[in-house]
This record gives structure tokens, sequence and C-alpha cells, in this order.
């Protein structure tokens, strides 16, 4: 079989160039994802552990979760959702972990019974996270075929 030039092209820098600021848009579009989700999640953490805790209703809690939760998850939400969750969609992906973060932060701020209760609520927030995405990588995988 004879190959026209239309069917071989070769991968030319420029084309190469193109995938690169790709990836870097997808990138930046999930670090952009990432703290707006982190934020919120972790001012609503917050503000609803205050509220059970202390009766605080002032909105302060909101402010600074959101202060604290915004970096986090501008590092935490485009390293997960690159790595555990490739397949799964990202309004999935990130209000699957939003929800796992609040929870797990709530909880872990409400339980806490020692001095460092804001670091075992950090703690509780990442392990809701993670309990998340790996709930989310297990229930987006397709199911194996029966044999019939």
């Amino acid at each position: 079989m004879k190959t026209l030039p239309s069917m071989a092209k070769p991968l030319s820098l420029y084309q190469a160039e193109q995938q690169g600021l790709r990836d870097a848009a997808v990138t930046l579009g999930l670090v952009g994802a990432g703290a707006t989700s982190g934020g919120f999640a972790g001012g609503t953490a917050l503000a609803l552990a205050l509220l059970i805790t202390e009766n605080d209703t002032s909105g302060f809690g909101f402010i600074l979760g959101a202060i604290f939760g915004t970096p986090l998850g501008a590092v935490v939400g485009p390293i997960v959702a690159l790595t555990l969750l490739r397949r799964v969609p990202l309004g999935r992906v990130f209000l699957g972990l939003s929800s796992g973060t609040v929870v797990g932060g709530v909880l872990g701020w409400v339980m806490a019974a020692s001095s460092p209760q804001p670091l075992i609520g950090l703690a509780g927030a990442f392990i809701g996270c993670l309990t998340a995405a790996i709930m989310l990588r297990y229930r987006s995988q397709p199911e194996p075929a029966a044999d019939d």
C-alpha cells in the first residue's frame, strides 16, 4: 500500500507546543475549580462546626474556613482529579470532594475532645475528602461483564 503525503503527518514542534498549552489550561482550570470548591467546603464546614459546638452565627467561621480551604482546595483538588478521578465527570468530582470535606471537617471538629480542635477538624476534612475520592473512584468503574 502506498502512503500518500496527506496520510503521513509528522508531529511538528507547533503541535507539541499546542498540547502543552492545552495541558496547562486544563490544570489551571482544575486549580480554579479546586480553590472555589475548597473555599466553599472549608467555610461551610467551619461555620457548621461552630454553629453546633459554640452556637455561633456571626459568619466568622465561614470566612475563616474559606481562607484556609481555598489554598488547600487549589492544591488537593487538581491532584485528586488528575490521579484518582480521571474517569469521573468534573462536576461529580468537585461536588463529591466538597461534600466529603464538609462532613469530615464537621465530624473532626465536633468529636475532638482535646485542645488542638482546629487541627483535628482540618485532619477530618482531609480524611473526608480522600474518603469521598475513593468512593467516587470505585463507584465510577464499570462493572465486569457477566459470563452467560
